[in-house]
């Protein structure tokens, strides 16, 4: 086969709720997948192809079966994870699978030299290594299948999150700071939180810190800013995570600017890993530039109508000015008295929220009067942040080793 081959913490993705255009490739994909998690990113991750579109449960003796009876595709994705000998199982597909058939898969063997193997020896286009997450697939597997029609990003520099509340008071500040916070204890990497807010923000003073106005200069004027704003304008608060904020009064005039914010964000991606920016909503347009750089934006609400209503205005305004899905809800403090059902959440939003935390009592409140991370003083909070964490870092969770594959496919 030429173009083909040769001779449960489960982020759930509700269906986007605003408009993504749709790429008309002419051409049929197939996926068939063995687990709920891989399902999901694909089927979000890939929801620009529409119609074009089709996911089965099954792995690869799946596609082979369906092979042997006709061609259902001309693009496979193909679920190789728990085949004791996935090379013959190949070769059986090769042997049924037409030469013009493309085929990616996806599996759990993460050794470099299986991936050469695979792509080099086996003639398949990609090959990715699970855990599989809607960035990756976007990032990685959905330009391969567009054949160019998607314009690709450079890819370089540090991952970047907004964080975004569907209205005041929903712990916006509390999720991007403990996101941050479990992002740099579960990848190692060097993690920049980012506090949009010049006037108002919250995160300097829930980690009891007094920041100086380096962040609001370098936002007003960009010819303020050089190699050594970062060391001027942050603090450390651990040794891989350091706050970038402004904490000016309310008679400070501050104005944001393009060229400003982009600087900025500019040399955080040169320095981190990681960068985790609270962002207010609605947001300025000086600002847009953080939703297009963005891999994620998480949308923090609660139980109520007022949330609802913001959540899928976010989602239409985030896909309007970037042309895709990025949402992932995290719906917080869901048994909070007197909020709505979860059957009404699930209906208003299109789907159930992407990540779901319960109410967490006194102790979110005395880690703020402390000055600390809230997962310091209630350790349920990092498992229910496990999934978002692996969302966007594209990690195992605790206590499973991330391989250079990971961290290939990952970055």
């Amino acid at each position: 086969m030429a173009a083909g081959l040769s001779s449960n913490n489960v982020v759930r993705m509700a269906a986007p709720a605003a408009s993504v255009p749709t790429l008309d490739l002419g051409r049929r994909v197939v996926a068939i997948v063995d687990d709920e998690t891989t399902a999901t990113a694909l089927r979000t991750g890939l929801t620009p192809l529409g119609d074009d579109f089709e996911l089965q449960r099954g792995n690869i003796r799946t596609a082979i079966r369906l092979f042997e009876k006709e061609t259902p595709a001309t693009i496979l994705i193909v679920d190789i994870a728990g085949v004791d000998n996935p090379q013959a199982a190949l070769d059986d597909l090769a042997r049924v699978c037409p030469p013009d058939v493309q085929v990616f898969a996806i599996g759990e063997n993460t050794d470099i030299s299986f991936y050469r193997l695979l792509v080099h020896d086996l003639g398949i286009s990609d090959y990715l290594a699970k855990p599989l997450t809607r960035d990756i697939v976007l990032r990685v597997l959905l330009p391969h299948l567009s054949g160019g029609q998607l314009g690709k990003s450079d890819g370089r520099g540090g991952h970047l999150v907004a964080v975004c509340g569907a209205r005041g008071g929903v712990g916006t500040s509390s999720i991007a700071l403990n996101l941050a916070y479990e992002i740099m204890s579960t990848v190692k990497g060097h993690v920049a939180l980012l506090d949009l807010h010049v006037q108002g923000g919250e995160l300097a003073l829930m980690l009891a810190q007094h920041p100086g106005p380096g962040l609001r200069i370098a936002l007003e004027d960009a010819t303020r800013v050089d190699a050594l704003f970062l060391d001027r304008a942050s603090i450390e608060i651990e040794p891989r995570l350091r706050l970038i904020a402004s904490e000016e009064a309310f008679d400070t005039e501050a104005t944001v600017t393009e060229t400003g914010l982009a600087r900025v964000l500019d040399l955080l991606q040169k320095k981190f890993n990681f960068i985790v920016a609270d962002i207010p909503m609605p947001l300025p347009p000086a600002m847009t530039r953080v939703l297009n750089l963005a891999r994620q934006v998480v949308t923090v609400l609660t139980p109520d109508v007022a949330s609802l209503r913001d959540t899928q205005n976010i989602r239409h305004f985030v896909a309007g000015v970037t042309g895709a899905d990025r949402v992932i809800s995290v719906l917080n403090r869901a048994d909070m008295k007197g909020g709505l059902e979860r059957a009404l959440i699930d209906k208003a939003l299109g789907g159930p929220p992407n990540v779901v935390i319960a109410e967490l009592g006194r102790g979110m409140l005395e880690a703020i009067n402390l000055g600390v991370p809230a997962v310091q003083k209630v350790p349920a909070l990092r498992r229910y942040l496990a999934p978002l964490v692996r969302e966007i870092a594209g990690v195992r969770p605790a206590g499973s080793s991330q391989s250079l594959m990971q961290r290939v496919f990952g970055r």
